[in-house]
């Protein structure tokens, strides 16, 4: 009776747990459609970037706790430990998440480099470490055309990841560092410029909106500035490591989507790599947001991030379905 019921308990949790997840994403989809337009001074207001957040991080928290799930359960066909590194690294990009509200949001705070920048990181290498596992220990039988197609997809992140971080950076300095330099150094070099204005006028002007700002920011604590002081440094290894586990993370969900395209057990792996790719195409838009200056939090495309964490629970939810039904089915052969 136990295991009927048990058997039954999952049967009805895979079509709630998937219609879940399905529902998140659409609900994330429109709160983007519907509210993400700025306001007149080109920022989003608070209690959108609050939603958006909370949006995501209840994605990622959410993918953590149905691959936990399937770490506990010892009917699990690709292994325990497989789903219990993936759902580490969600967790700890979550926790990222949380960081990165508090610093921006709350805070009002932009640092080069965070304490969630390093939570992300952790969270590339576990989710690395968890998607290797499943694919390490199967004998891949590939032949020459599926390897070119992973090895041109890896080239093609490369490539990508490249043209973002270094192209687009150039590209934003080259057309726009010529007007700005001029304009500021003869609005303060020029002897005939300083004169039109008096001397007063041009001091009461700056008082009452610099008080504001340093309001602001005195909200953070002494210690998160001293620490944000501290990384900043680090801003250069940061994003050379982002950009690795970037470029580790599409090669893997190309390994994944050419090895187990066909097959039982090939469904969760599939969402598993389209999750990855998500994640890749998110940090590839903001990456080439940052390097161009054009970064405004509460864009479109920042959906692929809650997309991401949606797959890798899809993931989860469909492994643990099949995994149960394959040993209940394997059980009723041997009777």
């Amino acid at each position: 009776m136990s295991k009927s019921s048990t058997s039954a308990a999952t049967s009805l949790s895979t079509p709630l747990l998937v219609g879940a997840c399905i529902a998140w994403g659409i609900v994330t989809l429109l709160f983007f459609l519907l509210f993400s337009s700025p306001g007149e001074d080109g920022t989003q207001p608070n209690w959108f970037l609050a939603g958006i957040n909370l949006l995501e991080m209840g994605a990622f928290f959410l993918a953590a706790l149905l691959c936990f799930r399937n770490w506990r359960s010892s009917q699990i066909v690709s292994g325990r430990s497989v789903w219990f590194w993936i759902g580490l690294g969600l967790l700890l990009y979550a926790i990222g998440i949380v960081l990165f509200f508090i610093w921006g949001t709350v805070w009002g705070l932009d640092p080069a480099v965070s304490l969630g920048d390093f939570f992300f990181i952790l969270s590339y290498v576990f989710l690395a470490v968890g998607m290797f596992k499943a694919v390490l220990p199967r004998r891949l039988n590939l032949d020459i055309s599926q390897w070119l197609i992973i090895v041109g997809i890896g080239l093609a992140g490369i490539l990508l990841a490249i043209f973002v971080n270094l192209g687009a950076a150039e590209a934003a300095i080259e057309p726009g560092a010529e007007p700005l330099l001029s304009s500021t150094y003869l609005s303060q070099a020029d002897p005939g410029v300083v004169p039109a204005d008096p001397a007063p006028d041009a001091e009461q002007p700056p008082e009452p909106v610099i008080a504001p700002e340093v309001v602001d920011e005195v909200t953070a604590p002494g210690w998160v500035m001293t620490l944000d002081q501290q990384l900043e440094p680090l801003s250069d290894v940061v994003g050379v490591l982002y950009l690795i586990g970037d470029i580790v993370l599409l090669v893997i969900a190309g390994t994944l989507l050419v090895a187990f395209w066909g097959g039982r057990y090939s469904q969760s792996w599939k969402l598993i790599a389209i999750a990855a790719l998500c994640l890749y195409v998110a940090d590839m838009f903001f990456a080439y947001a940052v390097n161009t200056d054009t970064y405004v939090e509460g864009h479109l495309w920042e959906v692929f991030w809650t997309f991401s964490a949606i797959f890798f629970g899809l993931g989860a939810v469909v492994e643990h379905s099949v995994s149960v039904n394959s040993r209940r089915s394997s059980r009723r052969r041997r009777g």
